[in-house]
């Protein structure tokens, strides 16, 4: 069974919990070209999610991630979270995104995932724009209760999505790509990357795939350039934060190993290409 890595490329300065204070070191190129080389060394195409002005920085990045043959997908233009946009909005950054990328890399884009899996109830609109843009796919429904993001009755496995009703399956639309979660009595619990691949244990996450690919679904799993950087920088956080959510990057790529030695993995675009979404 064939599942999706993605990758969300952000630099540090994107945490969304950041002091402004913060002087941040650009960390991009390093940090995104060690996962590239682990998916080369496991034969792994990838989707990347870029935040649109990294594309216009680092175009020597992104001439980096089409030849080694991977996906680019839209990650909004300045990593602006769903509640925080307009439909005008979004769609203008589209068309600006889908313009660089198209006259500077000569690439098509087809896939959207939201900054902070902002899709929800009250952001669905969104759906409609990403529809009326012709995307194929969105990957931004987390299936979990969070504080910050989640929609807890959203469908775990891909189906097609309306904005009338995000959390039940369509007859028609664009394709919904849910982060994987493990179903524990009648809870949800998160476990397809950032946080999760870094703080859960591995058998908790390669069981939770093994059930999806069981039943011949796939799981989406997504990493941050941040999250294997082997020097992340000193920020202004709480102890809290520091030592929960931001510096515990050294095992990160190890475990990312695991998985591709363990599971075949390849883009969503590939993914759309070569089997039916039922």
């Amino acid at each position: 069974m064939i599942n999706i890595f993605t990758v969300d490329l952000e630099d540090w300065r994107h945490i969304h919990y950041l002091n402004s204070e913060d002087e941040v070191p650009e960390r991009l190129e390093e940090n995104t070209g060690l996962i590239l080389d682990v998916l080369q060394d496991y034969d792994v195409k990838a989707t990347f999610f870029i935040v649109g002005e990294l594309a216009e920085n680092y175009p020597s990045l992104i001439r980096k991630i089409l030849k080694h043959g991977h996906e680019i997908g839209f990650h909004t233009y300045h990593h602006t979270p769903l509640w925080d946009h307009s439909r005008e909005r979004l769609e203008e950054e589209i068309r600006r995104f889908r313009k660089l990328m198209k006259e500077n890399f000569n690439v098509g884009i087809y896939g959207f995932r939201a900054p902070l899996f902002s899709l929800n109830r009250k952001t669905s609109w969104a759906i409609e724009v990403l529809e009326r843009e012709n995307f194929l796919y969105d990957s931004s429904i987390f299936p979990i209760w969070n504080p910050v993001y989640g929609e807890p009755k959203a469908p775990r496995t891909p189906y097609f999505i309306k904005s009338t009703d995000i959390t039940r399956k369509s007859d028609s639309g664009i394709i919904e790509f849910p982060l994987l979660t493990y179903r524990f009595l009648t809870f949800n619990i998160p476990a397809a990357g950032g946080i999760y691949l870094r703080f859960l244990p591995e058998r908790i996450i390669f069981k939770a795939i093994e059930k999806f690919n069981a039943s011949n679904n796939p799981t989406v799993i997504y990493i941050h350039p941040r999250e294997v950087d082997p020097s992340p920088p000193k920020l202004k956080l709480s102890m809290f934060k520091e030592k929960l959510f931001t510096y515990k990057t050294k095992e990160t790529l190890k475990k990312v190993e695991n998985l591709l030695k363990r599971f075949q993995f390849t883009s969503a675009i590939n993914y759309i290409r070569g089997w039916n979404i039922e």
